[in-house]
Formats: structure tokens, sequence, C-alpha cells
């Protein structure tokens, strides 16, 4: 093949590429599906049609042409994807999208608060002596003793805040960094927090003091405890990909796990912050029996509002998406 007619048959194409390319603005998220793989047919054909070029015309200025157009599409279709979105998206969507694609192992970590909850109750009842051993060093029941918060300064309210939402931070930091552990941290952890609660409620319920408990803990202790849960979950999905890799290996099945632990960490610290918030500034002011429940279960059934029906939400969203995208490739 001579040189004027390989460029008369080729040179179509490469206008093609090089409209596409300079499309694409150094990224194939701003091509359309059918433009996307247009790209890939026509970078590989200019490839080839490089390689031949150095071979039988080394020397043509047509050559470095098309090399420079290779280069450049080549810069394109090897791009790293767009990781950034808003924040707004984030947690609108993404944030609980991912939340949804592990909730199997969220429920087993509510299943294990919630067991360690009763189990440290029936402990409590039964040996209450030895069930105290469970306190931290230096604690007694006293809580039930009113107004014993009452009139905290403003300041020292929002002093207070910070230490419980770094002490809360920290716990469900513990409780994701178990995963490394094969989950067995991150599980001991949240059957530990389960069952010093249930301990703790069942010698304030025996000594007369079950109320103030309540209001005490109930406001803020709901959504802390789901909170929790949510970082069990982060855990859980670590131990898993250490665990039951599947046909990957144990790195990349923890670098799939990424996405999840990323926005389960995010969500725990978000919600943790109204967590600290409430028990810092509203909790000190000893709320009445039904205020203290009200607005316990109103944080905790809009943050499982949020995980069941925004959950569903954006994964119908997600699917629809893929839907019309395999849609779009199928046309072309």
């Amino acid at each position: 093949m001579n040189l004027e007619r390989f460029v008369s048959t080729r040179a179509a194409e490469w206008r093609e590429l090089d409209a596409l390319a300079r499309g694409s603005r150094g990224s194939v998220s701003k091509l359309s599906p059918a433009d996307l793989l247009e790209l890939g047919e026509r970078y590989r054909a200019a490839a080839a049609d490089l390689a031949l070029a150095r071979r039988s015309f080394p020397h043509e200025p047509v050559t470095e042409e098309l090399a420079d157009l290779v280069g450049r599409a080549r810069s394109v279709v090897y791009a790293k994807a767009p990781h950034g979105e808003s924040v707004g998206r984030f947690f609108s969507s993404t944030l609980w999208c991912e939340i949804r694609s592990m909730s199997s192992l969220l429920w087993l970590s509510v299943a294990v608060i919630v067991g360690s909850v009763l189990l440290g109750a029936l402990w409590a009842v039964w040996d209450p002596a030895s069930a105290s051993g469970l306190l931290p060093a230096g604690s007694h029941i006293s809580v039930h003793t009113k107004g014993a918060f009452f009139g905290v300064s403003v300041a020292s309210r929002g002093g207070l805040a910070a230490e419980i939402f770094v002490n809360n931070i920290i716990v469900a930091c513990l409780v994701v960094v178990g995963g490394f552990t094969y989950g067995v941290l991150t599980v001991c952890s949240l059957a530990y927090n389960g069952a010093l609660l249930g301990v703790i409620g069942t010698l304030e319920w025996k000594g007369g003091g079950f109320a103030q408990f309540v209001r005490l803990v109930v406001p803020h202790g709901l959504l802390e405890l789901s909170c929790f849960a949510l970082a069990g979950a982060a855990g859980l999905s670590i131990a898993r990909a250490l665990i039951d890799p599947g046909r990957r290996s144990r790195p990349d099945a923890l670098a799939a796990a990424t996405a999840k632990v990323g926005a389960a960490l995010v969500g725990v610290m978000a919600f943790l912050v109204c967590a600290g918030t409430v028990e810092g500034f509203i909790t000190p002011w000893d709320l009445s029996l039904p205020a203290a429940l009200a607005l316990g279960i109103v944080l905790c059934a809009a943050f499982w509002s949020a995980v069941v029906l925004r959950g569903a939400a954006a994964a119908r969203a997600k699917s629809a998406a893929g839907q019309t995208l395999a849609s779009d490739f199928s046309r072309t």
C-alpha cells in the first residue's frame, strides 16, 4: 500500500477520532454511551494504523501526526474515572445506596447489640453483684438523683458535647477497625456496649431510678446505638472481605469494600454529631419522661427511615440508570 492510498482510506476515521477526543475534553464522562463505544473502536483502529505507518512510512509527517492523535486519544481512553460528587448528592443518594448494599451486615450488627442488651439485662436481674463488675471502674448507679445535671452552663454543655462526640467517634472507629481482626473485635465491641446498656438499665430499674435513666439515655442513646450498628456493618464488611474474598484476592476484595466502609464512616460521624449535640445540650436539662422518649424515638426513627426509604429510592435510581445505559449500549 502506498502512502496516498493509506491516507485517503483512513483519514475519515482519524478525523472522527480527533473530534471525539476533543469533544471529551479529557474525560470519558463527557461522552454519550454511543460516542464512548465509537471512541474505543476508533482508537483501536488508529493504533493499528500507527503500527503500520511506523513500519511502512517511518519518516513521513503523517506518521508523526497519527502518533500525536493516538497519544491524545489514549489519554482519554485510559483516564481515571472522576470520583468527585457534590455533598448534597452524597448525603441524599450515595450514602444510603452504600448502606443498603450492606444491609444484611447492618441487621446482623443490630441483632448483636439488641441480643447483648437483653443478655446484660438478664445478667443484672439474676446476679446484680456480678453484673455490676461490667461497669467502668469507679462507676456507681446514681443517675436517678433528680436534677443531677440540671443547670449546666451553656459553655460547659458545649464542652460536654465535644467530649461525648470524640468518645463516640473513638468507639465507632474501634468497631470499624475491628474488622481487620476478622470481625472478632467488632462483634466484641458491639456486644460490650449493648451488654453495658442492659446492665445499667436493669440496675437502675432495681434501684428505683429507671425513669431518670430513660430521661438521660434515650434522647441520644437510640441514635448512638444505631450509629454503632452502622459502624459494625462497616467493620463486618472488612471482615467478610478478609474471610471470603470470593474469586478476588484479599487486597482486591478490601479495595472493593472501601466505598461502603468510607460511606458508613461519614454517615456515622454525621449522625454522632447529632447524637452528641443532643447529649451535651439537651439531655442535661432533665427532660420529662414523655419528652425524652419522644425525642429519642423521633431521632432513631428518622435514621432508620432514611436507611430503609432513602436506601430503596437510591437503589432504584441506580438500577434505572444502569438499565438506561445498557439499553443505550444495546442500540449501538
